[in-house]
């Protein structure tokens, strides 16, 4: 029987994000970008495997065979068959006998699997290829959702409302439970949203009525400084860190944050998200910054799995060995 509507969108998810991987692979310097070769193949692949499924034929070994096997059911050739062929026999060379491939070969390849599966995923399943939503894969459900009203918002031609929900969509990773109540070492202590400026500090240390008090030591204003840049240092290393500690790449999250909008909240909860006078984001830029959060939410799904504790540290604790004095064999309990 076909597979479900469902499998296959999220299916199909999962290879446009490989493919995704393997596009901006190749635009890293040499050697660097031979590793695209790679994960392109790995999204050819895929896709070719799911439509085998899909019409529930045996996949045969060697990508470029798949042709013959899916053309009587498909009453045609797929597309692209000598890109995907060369795809194969530069992977091949790469994987095997350690043969780098040159820049416009790389970049060759890469638009040829572009075209291989744009072409043949309305051809094999009757969807846009552009309209799979890379949604699907992502395990968080506030962030999944989050990245659907990004992606309809650009395909309506909304960039900048696009970023809006991406951005949000990043800050709702670490605020999703389990991470923002049990994982404690990803949250790195509580987070600080609101900090104090210079003035405010400098009127909580020192505050109208001890005037004589003030003007006795004159320093209250560089201490109120200083506490205010020692805030802004651990926000910023506190960010960095939750990132690292889950595997996402902090330069990625750099450039993520300059495509993105900034945040500013206010005490009665008001929010303003702001940009520079000459933001226009562009549909690239956006399916960019997609893909980074499907990278990043399951990086942190991933780190979740490990993180968790299985025994859930109970209040009590036993002893489960002990040591009579240095040296001596271990004792251990019996229970």
């Amino acid at each position: 029987m076909p597979l479900p509507p469902d499998e296959i969108r999220r299916r199909l998810a999962y290879i446009r994000y490989l493919h995704n991987l393997g596009v901006d692979q190749a635009r890293l310097p040499e050697p660097l970008s031979s590793a695209s070769v790679l994960m392109l193949h790995d999204a050819a692949e895929g896709f070719l495997l799911l439509a085998a499924e899909h019409f529930d034929v045996d996949p045969p070994i060697g990508l470029e065979k798949f042709w013959r096997v899916l053309k009587p059911v498909l009453g045609t050739d797929l597309p692209v068959a000598q890109g995907m062929k060369r795809l194969n026999k530069i992977r091949n060379t790469l994987k095997h006998n350690g043969g780098h491939p040159d820049q416009p070969t790389i970049n060759l390849v890469a638009t040829d699997t572009t075209t291989f599966l744009e072409a043949s995923t309305p051809l094999v399943f009757q969807l846009d290829y552009a309209a799979v939503s890379m949604a699907d894969v992502i395990p968080q459900q506030p962030v999944r959702d989050l990245v659907r009203q990004a992606e309809t918002a650009s395909a309506d031609g909304r960039q900048v409302a696009a970023m809006v929900a991406l951005v949000e969509a990043f800050e709702a990773l670490f605020k999703t439970p389990p991470l923002d109540n049990d994982i404690k070492p990803l949250r790195l202590g509580p987070t600080i949203n609101n900090p104090l400026r210079d003035g405010e500090i400098a009127r909580v240390l020192y505050p109208p009525e001890d005037d004589h008090q003030r003007r006795a030591t004159g320093r209250h204003h560089e201490l109120a400084k200083q506490i205010t840049d020692a805030t802004e240092i651990v926000m910023a290393l506190q960010a960095a860190t939750r990132l690292m500690l889950v595997g996402i790449d902090f330069a990625a999250a750099r450039r993520f944050g300059l495509l993105t909008p900034d945040i500013d909240d206010y005490v009665n909860g008001r929010r303003e998200y702001r940009a520079p006078d000459n933001y226009a984001p562009t549909p690239e830029d956006v399916a960019w910054c997609c893909q980074f959060i499907v990278t990043a939410s399951l990086r942190l799904s991933a780190a979740e799995a490990q993180l968790r504790d299985p025994y859930q540290r109970v209040q009590t604790w036993k002893t489960i060995a002990k040591r009579p004095s240095p040296g001596a064999e271990l004792i251990w309990s019996e229970e």
